[in-house]
């Protein structure tokens, strides 16, 4: 399934409709808000999210997709590229598609993050990170620096299950060390 973030709706009207015409399942987010509510109720195998967007943009959802799903391939789409989403993209978090977007180009490219998904897929499987909880909390942590890492009486496990919450210590000391 393909999660696409637009904030103007007929571009998201559209190229909902591209991709549905070419075979995909395609649920369809307002802004990286509604984005990010979806992500952690379904699964998805592509995000693809305009870069310019209100209350959250493209290069914030990108890094809490990073975080939280960091082998989901992500593509951006935007009128013109920035020297942020440029670090995002040179460091591999998502592709870039430049608008106007056309048909044969989405598709192919796509086409193309949805191999890498499955190879990926395959590669994190054998490699995964560890994840620590207390035995009592719903949040998780990923970061031995936190301040609230467990180390006793605590629960672990190789894969966070998309409903639980991350620490918010481990989220933003991992967002200000990558910002840079």
């Amino acid at each position: 399934m393909i999660l696409l973030v637009e904030d103007e709706a007929e571009s998201r009207y559209t190229l909902a409709r591209i991709l549905r015409h070419h075979g995909y399942d395609v649920m369809e987010a307002a802004d990286g808000n509604e984005a990010l509510d979806l992500l952690e109720k379904s699964h998805f195998d592509v995000v693809i999210s305009d870069l310019r967007m209100p209350h959250q943009t493209g290069l914030v959802l990108v890094a809490h997709i990073h975080v939280k799903w960091p082998q989901m391939p992500v593509l951006l789409m935007s009128g013109y590229l920035s020297e942020d989403a440029g670090k995002l993209l040179s460091e591999g978090w998502a592709k870039f598609i430049h608008k106007p977007v056309y048909p044969s180009d989405l598709i192919a490219t796509v086409q193309r993050l949805l191999q890498k998904s499955k190879a990926q897929t395959v590669v994190a499987s054998s490699t995964p990170k560890l994840y620590r909880r207390k035995q009592q909390s719903e949040v998780w942590h990923f970061s031995t620096n936190c301040s609230q890492w467990p180390g006793e009486d605590y629960v672990e496990q190789r894969q966070v299950p998309s409903t639980s919450e991350m620490c918010n210590e481990c989220t933003v000391e991992w967002l200000t060390a990558n910002s840079h």
